[in-house]
């Protein structure tokens, strides 16, 4: 069974064990309108009840990313967690989050007065760059631009496919987030056991 072992500038963040989640996800997010250069958020389900019912597990909730920091995470194998996922998001205010990030889970329709406000917010991201690097594959470099505004790396995984993990690097624009249609995949490859994703911020 696997781990993912998440590091930054070569010290360790977290490890998600698979003893833990039915489910785990890395989620990597910038957009033109900052503040932050980047944000990660790192969470799993706990292991099921006989009911269905699990616990949401939290080890990073927008945690700010730098200029100039490495991510790399590493899907190897293993079992147990490090540290242990918090029940508590003590993150709930963080004022960093954007107001992409809180539309995105939003259950209403969003009007188009207020799409176009959140558009125009002032751009104190303007020139994020990411560099992907994944194996095999030549190094991406991606950059969010007027009509795709957000960059988007996610990393799955779950126990029904537990030999695999997910990865897919995209970007999109907040109508498109706001409207779940997709985007401009950029990359997008399942990976088995053993494998190291790297993401570079760099401004």
């Amino acid at each position: 069974m696997p781990v993912l072992r998440i590091t930054k500038n070569g010290i360790h963040l977290c490890t998600v064990g698979s003893n833990d989640v039915w489910m785990f996800s890395a989620d990597v997010h910038a957009d033109i309108w900052g503040p932050a250069c980047s944000l990660l958020t790192v969470t799993g389900g706990g292991k099921r009840r006989p009911d269905g019912s699990f616990d949401f597990l939290i080890w990073e909730m927008t945690h700010e990313l730098r200029k100039g920091d490495h991510l790399v995470f590493s899907f190897e194998e293993g079992t147990e967690s490090s540290p242990n996922g918090s029940l508590d998001d003590d993150d709930d205010d963080d004022d960093d989050a954007s107001a992409e990030d809180e539309a995105r889970t939003a259950d209403f329709v969003v009007s188009e007065e207020e799409i176009a406000r959140m558009e125009a917010r002032p751009k104190s991201n303007p020139n994020c760059r990411w560099r992907f690097l994944a194996p095999n594959e030549q190094e991406i470099f991606v950059v969010p631009d007027d009509d795709r505004q957000s960059l988007n790396l996610h990393i799955l995984w779950n126990e029904m496919r537990a030999h695999r993990m997910r990865a897919s690097l995209s970007k999109t624009s907040l109508r498109e987030t706001l409207s779940r249609s997709g985007g401009d995949e950029v990359f997008l490859n399942y990976f088995e056991h053993a494998v190291r994703i790297e993401l570079i911020i760099e401004i």
